[in-house]
């Protein structure tokens, strides 16, 4: 079966999570995704836990469907070994610091001399210009300065950051998206294009109307903690077990859930619409969680989803690993890892009828495809491998 990207070759020079995540994505679609690391440590998450036999999960989730190779692009022969891969290449992938790049001499404008057909994306905090650019940066510098940190958290609390690193999945995906428009616009142009993915400025895009709001008005929507500020009912409640999550969006929701609740207190003005509910959310939550304590999760959610009104529980990365969900939606399936043999990995949400892989590549060790894709890519043999191993170019 066809791949989707089957015949496109990616050049991914990347560390830590943003980059390897978009090169995955590319991977798992049908790219030969070349992840180039530094030679004796390797990309920094190998080192990172939680570990597994004294192997790193952490690095695991985001390499899988692509190879690895070595190489000190620090050094003459290593930048021009790279360079004449990005050559034979139809992607350049990095998220490594603007400033390195531009002293390496890896920038858009020196890479298109060699291949002027190179899709180049650089994934960064704060993209290739601007007053940042050169700011080092990681996730939660970026909830912080997004204004996401902000927005995260309890009224009277201090802000929060989410719990996983939600910049770095979120700058990945852009970043497959970005190559994946530009690839397409190649096919119609027959031009390359450079693709500037910064991080934080996906993370204030989903701010979604505070920033207009505050230029309108002078005020920002403050942290309702687990309440939608904007509806209500729409919050965490406590049941007589544990959680469930109820969001009556809409007044024919709210309607729904009122009959379901059965308390005259409901049909109070203060309720009458939405606008009212929300000045009014402190009573209306009191009256959602009076008739939800004496119930069960199990109980409550049965009812809920009966009447028609949205809601969930309140599930914690155990209680997911151990349902039949993740398996059955791919986000959860086995690989076989060369060193740990068979264990579950992540998936990805984007589902399609056809064009993925679907026998998958295993995270591959530290430079476990240095002979294969140098004798590929460049027409090396062994001596010729051993040589510039020897030397500390790979």
């Amino acid at each position: 079966m066809s791949m989707n990207l089957e015949g496109i070759r990616v050049v991914e020079l990347t560390h830590w999570v943003a980059g390897p995540v978009a090169g995955q994505i590319l991977g798992e679609w049908g790219a030969d995704v070349i992840h180039i690391e530094r030679g004796r440590v390797g990309d920094v998450t190998r080192t990172n836990g939680p570990f597994y036999k004294g192997e790193s999960l952490y690095y695991r989730v985001f390499n899988r469907d692509k190879r690895s190779v070595t190489l000190d692009i620090t050094k003459p022969e290593g930048l021009e070994t790279i360079l004449k891969m990005i050559e034979k290449s139809d992607v350049f992938l990095t998220n490594y610091r603007v400033a390195f790049l531009e002293k390496c001499g890896l920038t858009y404008e020196k890479i298109k001399e060699r291949n002027p057909k190179i899709i180049a994306c650089y994934i960064s905090g704060f993209g290739l210009y601007g007053r940042y650019k050169d700011k080092k940066a990681l996730d939660m510098v970026m909830q912080s300065m997004s204004g996401l940190m902000d927005c995260t958290g309890d009224p009277d609390g201090h802000p929060q950051k989410i719990g996983t690193i939600i910049g770095d999945y979120i700058g990945g995906y852009q970043a497959a998206l970005g190559i994946s428009i530009a690839l397409l616009g190649r096919e119609r142009t027959g031009k390359g294009q450079l693709v500037d993915i910064a991080i934080t400025d996906a993370l204030i895009c989903g701010l979604e109307w505070r920033i207009p709001e505050y230029r309108l008005t002078g005020k920002t929507t403050e942290r309702t903690g687990n309440r939608r500020p904007t509806v209500a009912p729409c919050n965490l409640y406590k049941t007589k077990d544990s959680y469930i999550y109820i969001a009556a969006a809409s007044q024919k929701m709210f309607e729904k859930l009122s009959e379901l609740i059965g308390d005259e207190r409901l049909h109070s003005p203060e309720f009458v619409n939405n606008t009212l509910r929300v000045q009014n959310v402190e009573k209306l939550d009191a009256i959602v969680s009076e008739w939800l304590k004496d119930k069960t999760r199990a109980e409550a959610l049965d009812m809920v989803e009966k009447a028609g009104v949205p809601n969930g529980p309140l599930l914690s990365p155990a209680d997911l690993a151990n349902d039949d969900y993740v398996d059955e939606k791919g986000i959860v399936f086995e690989i076989d890892d060369p060193v740990l043999g068979k264990i579950p990995t992540m998936g990805t949400p984007i589902k399609m009828g056809s064009g993925y892989r679907t026998n998958h590549i295993a995270p591959p060790t530290l430079g476990q495809h240095n002979h294969e894709v140098y004798e590929e890519y460049l027409g090396w043999n062994a001596a010729k491998v051993d040589e510039m191993k020897k030397a500390g170019i790979i």
